[in-house]
């Protein structure tokens, strides 16, 4: 197994850190409905953003005790933040020494995203050698409530390799694992008393940037355990996914991450008002468009949850279009965008008796029809929350 590295010295030429096991790897209308933006493509909110308390303490790794020297263990240097296992991680402050500065150091040279420090980890090596920096929140989060997750990352420029996607691991309670593997799920299952979800993040560009930071986002529904957040790649080499190489991947070849800027909030609960008109509007820049995609799916999941915890609740859903074109086509289109709708969450597991849907054309217009902002406003998916009858 792999074992806690020893750094003697650096290689200033190429910044490769020469050692043992770590050196090697080393709208606004006047319209009686409530207006929710969809691009459609469908662009769907179910309110206006609210972003809450940051629940993770020391998010930026800017409560410290001592500037960083060396390599030194995380618990000793940072306020709220502890490795997992035994491997080491790295952590950079402005007030540290040359090889653990900010912006230059061993591993490259950028920025702090806000402050003076952030924190670096190997998230591909030699062996499976694994970095990780685990996090606490403020509170437990709570069961079944919408949470949001962002971090930022930036390859740091010793790095031959890149990863594809990342994830991170909220778990019940502060663990410390014996050696310096990958935490993978298997290992992480026979722990005793450890609960855990992986909840799988989305980077707003290439994990390959060294220039500046990716941010990576993610929305889920917490279990009720959740007090620890840990920062990684908990998949072995052989099923991590890298971004295309030109050359075949050596011993010497990894990974490494500078991690900053965690961002935990909790998000407000779906909910509807019955017998109110809520209305997904479409892109309109693509007039004839009728395919859900990723955020319209993702927009729809949030309506398939509030549909599986309301079971006596029926939605009618109602496409509508503008009128540019036959009436017959608009009708057609129309019905299309709210059938696209009604099969997802059907394929989602909501029954057919509880979802009705129809296409209007341009029957129902938004006002009076006779501006062009109107056509852009009239494609629009509309959707009632009712009662359900079984009748």
């Amino acid at each position: 197994m792999p074992q806690k590295p020893r750094v003697k010295q650096y290689e200033r030429e190429n910044h490769v850190c020469i050692g043992t096991t770590r050196t090697q790897i080393n709208t606004t209308m006047l319209y009686k409905v409530t207006r929710i933006f969809l691009f459609f493509s469908f662009c769907f909110l179910v309110r206006t953003p609210l972003f809450g308390q940051n629940l993770i303490l020391n998010p930026g790794f800017e409560n410290y005790k001592s500037c960083p020297l060396n390599i030194t263990s995380f618990d000793a240097l940072l306020e709220d933040v502890s490795l997992p296992s035994s491997s080491s991680g790295d952590y950079f402050n402005e007030c540290g020494s040359n090889d653990f500065s900010v912006p230059a150091n061993f591993k490259g040279s950028q920025e702090a995203i806000d402050g003076t420090g952030y924190a670096g980890l190997y998230f591909y090596a030699l062996n499976d050698y694994r970095e990780y920096v685990q996090l606490n929140t403020s509170k437990t989060l709570r069961e079944k409530h919408p949470y949001k997750i962002s971090l930022q990352l930036s390859l740091a420029e010793t790095s031959s390799l890149a990863l594809k996607d990342m994830s991170i691991i909220l778990i019940n309670k502060k663990v410390k694992f014996p050696n310096g593997s990958a935490l993978t799920s298997s290992r992480l299952d026979l722990q005793e008393g450890v609960l855990f979800h992986e909840v799988r993040l989305k980077p707003n560009k290439s994990l390959a940037s060294t220039d500046d930071w990716v941010t990576l986002t993610a929305e889920f529904e917490a279990k009720g355990f959740e007090n620890h957040i840990i920062v990684g790649n908990f998949k072995n080499n052989t099923n991590t996914v890298l971004l295309q190489q030109e050359s075949p991947i050596v011993s010497s070849d990894y990974s490494y991450y500078y991690v900053d800027n965690l961002v935990l909030e909790e998000l407000p609960r779906v909910n509807y008002e019955k017998d109110k008109i809520y209305v997904l509007e479409r892109n309109p820049f693509e007039p004839k468009g009728y395919e859900l995609d990723n955020e319209a799916i993702a927009s729809v999941k949030k309506i398939f949850k509030y549909l599986k915890e309301n079971t006596e609740v029926q939605m009618k859903i109602t496409g509508h279009s503008d009128n540019v074109g036959q009436p017959g086509y608009n009708k057609f289109i129309s019905s299309l965008r709210a059938r696209a709708v009604a099969i997802y969450l059907k394929k989602l597991g909501v029954d057919d008796d509880r979802i009705v849907w129809e296409g209007v054309g341009d029957t129902r217009p938004l006002g009076n029809g006779r501006i062009k902002e109107d056509h852009l406003s009239n494609r629009r998916v509309e959707f009632v929350m009712t009662d359900f009858n079984d009748n």
